[in-house]
């Protein structure tokens, strides 16, 4: 069965108060796998993920991820062995621990020296200080190479009923969905989420007319949905009462007929870019 996990990124959007208590509200729900990444609000996350958890380590799975640099106007990729080594030491440090369950090269491009990557992140797990290997990406050519040459564990990428691109991918390799919700459009708050500028693959008109046949509570047909195919479903929350919204969600029954219907009705939209 699918595990819930808890995504950090939004978790100070309304302070370090209510972050901690998003922490341990999801701790005290149950949720023992936390995802966090250097670059969310410039390091802070890891430290409030660190400094809230701190004594609870062996209770946790704990992952972190490492690759993105930010810059002045946005954020840069670098992979390279010299600054990944500094990176994970860095995460290490602020999430108060020896080791990560899981740590992901965060994002890259077939254009990399991802052999230099691959290298450092087996010497990692050789030595004890990753246990497993991650990739984030979207980009089904460096996930490609990584399944052939990077003894990857586990790949995360996006996964929600508005953005099912990975199920053409056909990958033999354990997915950690990010972004179940699609952005708040797979909740009640829809209406409110929706832009026209649509979402991924799909027209803002499209999602007027999609979005209100989805059976109800869509919160918990988003998350049945993504636990079809991931091993673990990743949402995240910037307030505990999203949180609690979320826990319920994952609780809720669903008419598995009816999610049966709506997973064949809606389209795949395979990738179209760096296919190759």
């Amino acid at each position: 069965m699918a595990e819930l996990g808890l995504g950090t990124m939004s978790i100070l959007k309304h302070g370090e108060a209510e972050g901690r208590r998003i922490l341990e509200a999801a701790y005290d729900a149950g949720i023992r796998h936390f995802d966090t990444a250097d670059v969310y609000d410039h390091f802070e996350v890891e430290r409030l993920v660190g400094s809230t958890f701190a004594g609870r380590r062996d209770e946790l799975f704990l992952t972190s991820k490492g690759g993105n640099v930010r810059t002045e106007d946005g954020m840069r990729w670098d992979p390279s062995a010299a600054y990944l080594e500094q990176a994970l030491a860095d995460s290490l440090e602020r999430l108060q621990t020896d080791y990560l369950d899981l740590y992901y090269v965060h994002g890259g491009t077939i254009e990399d020296d991802l052999d230099e990557t691959i290298a450092f992140m087996r010497r990692q797990k050789q030595a004890g200080v990753v246990r497993q290997i991650g990739l984030s990406s979207i980009r089904p050519n460096v996930i490609r190479y990584w399944l052939e040459h990077g003894e990857l564990d586990v790949l995360m990428t996006p996964y929600s009923l508005l953005d099912r691109r990975v199920e053409s991918l056909d990958l033999d390799i354990p997915i950690v969905g990010r972004g179940p919700l699609a952005k708040g459009l797979l909740t009640a708050e829809w209406s409110e989420r929706l832009t026209d500028k649509g979402f991924e693959a799909w027209t803002a008109s499209e999602l007027r007319d999609v979005l209100p046949t989805i059976p109800t509570p869509i919160q918990a047909y988003a998350l049945a949905a993504a636990k079809r195919t991931c091993a673990v479903v990743l949402p995240g929350a910037s307030s505990v009462d999203q949180l609690n919204e979320l826990i319920a969600a994952n609780q809720a029954d669903v008419d598995s007929d009816k999610l049966d219907e709506l997973l064949a009705r809606l389209p795949i939209h395979p990738y179209t870019k760096h296919a190759t």
